[in-house]
């Protein structure tokens, strides 16, 4: 038996833009919000079905994000926010990496990374996974603004899942730029738990993650809500995301820039 290697490849571009600041003290300060817009396209049919839709994973952030600039174009916030829809997620977040090798600013112009993936609104939102919670300053403007909303915030309880390191925002942590990414938690034995482990099971980069699939509409409010507040804070208030003393994670950062 003998084996074949074979390569190629590939192009595919992010979609990046740029709200402008309001404030030009705050120009070199720019927040970037991103989502990763690839999925699996087409692939093995499933009870006939080849399309694999993506609609949680992860075309519903990337309208949120959309969304949100379409709301506050003509307001616009203190900082100059980025928006980054980046490719190459499912392959190895290639196209966040791509944007941190070759910013389209100065990366030292770059103070913080809101990453919206990993999120499935198919259950109450009363408990939140906040990725980095405690390396940055990010971590308490998400905890102050998820408590006054009645969310509860959490680390990570499955590390072993390696999610930290499986989407987007890790590019801009081993760059040295405080970012952060959320995930719907729940308690152990839960209902909330059932629903989530059956979606990684039925759903998860699978046909079956389309519009017309279970979801909880109110708390895909209330996470939406609570973006929106949390993007207010961060993008005006008058100190910048820094990272906290002792991150570990800043330590292991191949470039600090803070």
């Amino acid at each position: 038996m003998g084996f074949a290697l074979r390569t190629a490849q590939f192009s595919s571009p992010n979609v990046v833009g740029l709200l402008p600041g309001t404030d030009p003290a705050l120009a070199d300060q720019a927040i970037v919000l991103g989502a990763h817009l690839d999925g699996y396209g087409f692939g093995q049919a499933v009870d006939g079905d080849p399309i694999y839709n993506g609609t949680l994973d992860n075309a519903a952030y990337v309208a949120l994000i959309v969304h949100l600039m379409e709301m506050r174009a003509s307001e616009g916030y203190a900082r100059p926010v980025i928006v980054a829809l980046w490719t190459g997620e499912e392959k190895g977040v290639h196209g966040s990496e791509w944007f941190v090798e070759h910013p389209t600013i100065p990366l030292k112009q770059i103070a913080a990374n809101i990453n919206l993936d990993q999120l499935r609104p198919i259950f109450p939102l009363e408990l939140m996974t906040v990725h980095a919670r405690t390396d940055t300053t990010l971590g308490a403007d998400a905890t102050a603004i998820a408590t006054a909303r009645g969310i509860r915030v959490q680390d990570d309880p499955e590390p072993e899942r390696n999610l930290l390191r499986r989407s987007d925002h890790w590019s801009f942590l081993q760059a040295g730029i405080p970012a952060i990414n959320f995930v719907f938690g729940y308690e152990p034995g839960s209902r909330s738990e059932e629903i989530y482990r059956q979606w990684y099971r039925t759903g998860y980069h699978r046909p079956q993650d389309d519009v017309a699939q279970l979801m909880d509409w109110q708390a895909a409010a209330d996470f939406n809500g609570f973006f929106y507040a949390l993007v207010d804070r961060v993008a005006n208030q008058s100190e910048a995301p820094a990272w906290q003393a002792g991150s570990k994670l800043r330590q292991s950062a191949g470039n600090d820039n803070n």
